[in-house]
């Protein structure tokens, strides 16, 4: 099986479920869970089968610093679903995005530092985040909603690491915490449900970026020492025990 195959089956597979748990569960909940590395991790994968173990340990210090305008962005977009439009926020949020990519690339400073400073930056996003109530009803999605997050989610997930070769390792690694997945979640919430629904699921997203930022952490450090199996798991294992101690203690 070819890796574009795998992506193509795989990551409808992984926004299908997120999707489906945010019903199940509620907005906390499916946003936490959206916040795990889904997209993230696939790609760093692919990167390392297709390029080399390097590249990828490199694009995972590059996502790191990615994850400051993705956390940024999921602020920003809650605080203005009330007053605006979802098509001028998000074209005003990616705006903001892109400035902050192309700054990102010029960062040559510790893996150690820059973890730090975003586990110190998301706990301030944490703090400053809206808190709407829970919902007395929230209406149905449409019939096209499902499919149309899987296919956003995989075409990115596919140009990402298709075109990896030429974008190289430290663009490769400042895209992938590009919030796809949160795009997803937040545009379809803040037209479905409303803005304070909206806020509800970004805000649980960005509770589990302290384990996304682990899992990230985890892959710069290990894989350059260690086989993919080894480096992908561990830090996935200490990345799903940080989520669940954020689950525990974030209210």
């Amino acid at each position: 099986m070819t890796t574009l195959l795998l992506k193509l089956i795989l990551m409808p597979s992984l926004i299908g479920g997120v999707t489906l748990a945010a019903r199940r569960w509620g907005n906390v909940v499916g946003g936490w869970l959206g916040g795990f590395p889904w997209i993230a991790g696939p790609i760093s994968i692919f990167l390392a089968l297709e390029q080399s173990k390097g590249f990828a340990a490199q694009s995972a210090a590059g996502s790191l610093l990615g994850c400051f305008s993705t956390y940024a962005f999921a602020w920003l977009y809650a605080k203005g679903a009330a007053r605006l439009h979802w098509f001028p926020l998000l074209m005003g949020c990616y705006a903001m995005i892109f400035i902050s990519l192309y700054l990102g690339q010029f960062y040559s400073g510790s893996i150690h530092v820059l973890f730090v400073a975003l586990l110190v930056f998301i706990a301030l996003v944490y703090w400053k985040f809206p808190r709407p109530a829970v919902p007395t009803h929230i209406p149905p999605p449409p019939r096209f909603d499902l499919p149309l997050r899987m296919l956003v989610a995989t075409v990115f997930v596919a140009g990402i690491t298709q075109l990896a070769a030429w974008t190289g390792p430290v663009w490769s690694g400042l895209l992938t915490p590009f919030p796809i997945m949160t795009t997803c979640l937040a545009v379809f919430t803040h037209i479905q449900q409303g803005p304070a629904q909206c806020a509800r699921i970004l805000r649980g997203m960005v509770s589990s970026g302290f384990g996304f930022a682990t899992f990230l952490y985890g892959v710069g450090l290990l894989l350059p020492h260690s086989s993919l199996w080894v480096a992908y798991s561990v830090a996935l294992l200490f990345s799903s025990l940080t989520n669940l101690l954020t689950l525990k203690f974030l209210k």
